[in-house]
């Protein structure tokens, strides 16, 4: 099995050099072999942003609201590394034909399905409401910290 990435152009997938190189001997060992090739797109990884979200915005709410409602895993108050792999297992089944993935295989579009999928569940679950990220969170906060500084 031979497993290459390319990139389409004018009609044509073009491989790296050394990949190119590749291809042709296997095709070459190969002679009069039946051949099956697969082609599809690959997306975007997964943003560095989007994993704040799921481990800085999610997950926090989530493991504070689980610790409130007293939930423990074998009397242990849940962790984030716990909370994740519940929230994959339930949540996860966003590749091809709902395929679970972890986060760090997952592309943009299926870390934010993940997300969308995560809120569903926390709302149903626990009753809680994960906000939309705030990307201006922390120019806010420093806002806050300075009008509070010249108050007192």
């Amino acid at each position: 099995m031979l497993e290459l990435v390319g990139v389409a152009k004018n009609g044509r997938l073009i491989f790296q050099p050394n990949s190119e190189q590749l291809y042709t001997r296997w095709l070459s060992d190969s002679e009069n072999s039946f051949i099956k090739a697969r082609f599809y797109r690959l997306g975007k990884n997964k943003t560095h942003k989007q994993c704040k979200t799921h481990f800085g915005l999610a997950i926090a709410i989530i493991r504070e609201a689980m610790i409130d409602k007293g939930w423990a895993i074998c009397g242990v108050a849940p962790n984030k590394e716990m909370i994740h792999e519940i929230l994959l297992k339930t949540c996860g089944g966003v590749g091809a034909l709902g395929a679970m993935k972890g986060l760090s295989e997952m592309t943009t579009i299926e870390a934010s399905q993940f997300f969308e999928n995560i809120r569903d569940w926390a709302e149903n679950e626990l009753r809680i409401v994960i906000p939309d990220p705030d990307p201006n969170w922390k120019d806010k906060d420093n806002d806050k910290n300075t009008v509070d500084s010249t108050n007192t």
